[in-house]
C-alpha cells in the first residue's frame, strides 16, 4: 500500500495539479523499478542507493515521452499514455535487453537485509524504509506544489492560454510533470 501511495504521489502531480490525463504511469513506475532491480542484480548495488538513480532515469524518461505528447490533449494523451502502459511488457521482453531484464521471468532479487548491523528482519526494514521514501516523496511534492513551479503547473491546469500570456513556458513544464 506505501509502494502505491509513491506511486499515487507521482501521478497526483501529473493529473491533478498539471491536469494531463495519463493511463501509462505504471509504465515509468517499471522504468524505474527495472533500474532499481538491475543495479541491485547486475551492479551488486545495496538497495538504498538504487533508489536515487531509478528516480533519475524515471525523470529523464517521464521528460522525453512528454516532449512528444506535448502535441496531445484529452482523450489522445490518455491514448498514447495507454499504449506506453501496454508496450512497456513487451519491450521489456525484447531479445535485445533480455539479459538485463530477464526477459519473461523477470528479475528475481533477494530482500535486503538491515544495514548498520540493525537487528530487524528484511520485511520489517522494507517496509519502515519505503515509509521513509514516502514521507520523503510527499513532503517534496508538497513542497513542489506551493513553489513557483507549482503554481505553474496549477496554472496550466487551470487555464492553459492564459498561463502562456503571463510568460509560463507551458511545453517545459507539461513535460516537467511526466518527469
Amino acid at each position: 500500500a506505501v509502494i502505491y501511495a509513491i506511486a499515487i504521489v507521482g501521478l497526483n502531480l501529473l493529473t491533478g495539479f498539471n491536469g494531463q490525463f495519463s493511463l501509462g504511469h505504471s509504465a515509468f513506475h517499471a522504468l524505474g523499478a527495472y533500474t532499481a532491480a538491475i543495479m541491485m542484480d547486475h551492479g551488486d548495488i545495496p538497495y538504498y542507493w538504487t533508489i536515487p538513480a531509478a528516480g533519475l532515469v524515471c525523470l529523464v524518461g517521464g521528460f522525453l515521452f512528454g516532449l512528444p505528447a506535448l502535441r496531445l490533449e484529452g482523450i489522445y494523451l490518455a491514448l498514447a499514455t495507454y499504449a506506453l502502459a501496454v508496450a512497456t511488457p513487451q519491450l521489456l521482453k525484447l531479445s535485445l535487453i533480455e539479459h538485463w531484464t530477464g526477459g519473461a521471468q523477470g528479475i528475481v532479487i533477494l530482500k535486503p537485509s538491515a544495514p548498520f548491523g540493525l537487528s530487524i528482519n528484511p520485511d520489517r526494514w522494507l517496509y519502515f524504509f519505503t515509509v521513509a521514501v514516502a514521507a520523503i516523496m510527499y513532503a517534496g511534492a508538497v513542497n513542489l506544489v506551493r513553489s513557483r513551479t507549482g503554481r505553474a503547473l496549477i496554472a496550466i491546469r487551470d487555464h492553459p492560454i492564459a498561463a502562456s500570456t503571463m510568460g509560463i513556458n507551458v511545453s517545459l513544464y507539461n513535460s516537467l510533470a511526466f518527469g
